[in-house]
């Protein structure tokens, strides 16, 4: 696998996490010995980390392009660091790594995943990107309701709340990490519901929708027909709203873990589209 890790440091002049980044969570890049005038900015989701789109990188890298990922503060590291977040240092971090990819090649993509894709969203529309793909876009979470964590909010100071979490081996990673981080990440996220992150979650999905009417980008949206927390939906948002030459990809066996769903055949169709998508030669 053609993957590095030192990557330059995005989070700079954002919040500086205090516990030590997991190593699936590093920042990482694929690089080709010539520089190709194609470069994507992969993104992730939700107290999700960059070795969670290792896949589609692997993909694109083998396509032909540059490839990035980076993590935004608060990911990958400690549920503290995470509880000490917010929307603006993920968004700059995100609005960093483009300022600075985007001028150094002559063309930058994006894939976002999740909330990414409402990051990609905001990126695209700041920096007028030509293409780009998102899988399952956090721009319609119904499970996002701001009445009850305003309630959850008070009720508990603001601290987190436990919720059931179980590791799941049938889901495929493709990282380079040690053993435990799954367990681990999973006791610091995804075993807590964070009401302040959550609230900024939601105003990050907002924002991305509201973005979406300048949106010029030629986007592919990706939407899985098991996935419970982005509807299907969510793709005729993007389709009726944006501005640019955009298509939709129903997947009928894919969970909202597109990029390293359970089910291979679904999951290497997800490939195959984004692949095909920024190397402009989609066809439905």
């Amino acid at each position: 696998m053609h993957i590095s890790y030192e990557m330059p440091d995005y989070t700079r002049g954002h919040y500086q996490d205090k516990a030590p980044v997991r190593l699936c969570a590093r920042p990482w890049k694929m690089l080709h010995p010539q520089t190709p005038s194609c470069a994507v900015l992969c993104l992730h989701g939700y107290a999700g980390y960059p070795g969670e789109l290792v896949r589609p990188g692997t993909d694109l890298y083998d396509e032909g392009f540059d490839v990035f990922a980076i993590r935004y503060p608060g990911n990958g590291t400690s549920g503290a660091d995470f509880a000490a977040t917010t929307r603006e240092d993920w968004i700059g971090t995100a609005y960093d790594a483009c300022k600075d990819l985007s001028g150094r090649y002559e063309n930058l993509y994006l894939v976002g995943h999740s909330m990414g894709g409402a990051m990609a969203v905001l990126l695209a529309d700041a920096f007028k990107l030509d293409r780009m793909v998102l899988l399952a876009p956090g721009l319609i979470i119904p499970s996002l309701s701001m009445g009850k964590l305003r309630l959850a909010r008070l009720l508990r100071g603001n601290k987190p709340i436990p919720t059931p979490w179980q590791p799941n081996p049938e889901y495929r990673m493709f990282y380079e990490g040690a053993p435990d981080d799954d367990a681990y990440l999973g006791s610091q996220y995804w075993s807590w519901l964070y009401p302040k992150q959550l609230m900024e979650l939601e105003k990050l999905r907002r924002m991305a929708v509201a973005a979406l009417d300048d949106l010029s980008a030629d986007t592919l949206v990706v939407v899985g027909g098991k996935d419970g927390i982005v509807p299907p939906q969510v793709a005729d948002l993007v389709l009726n709203t944006a501005k640019g030459n955009n298509r939709k990809l129903m997947i009928e066996g894919c969970t909202h873990l597109i990029q390293y769903d359970k089910d291979p055949e679904a999951r290497d169709a997800a490939m195959r589209a984004t692949v095909s998508w920024l190397a402009g030669r989609y066809s439905d």
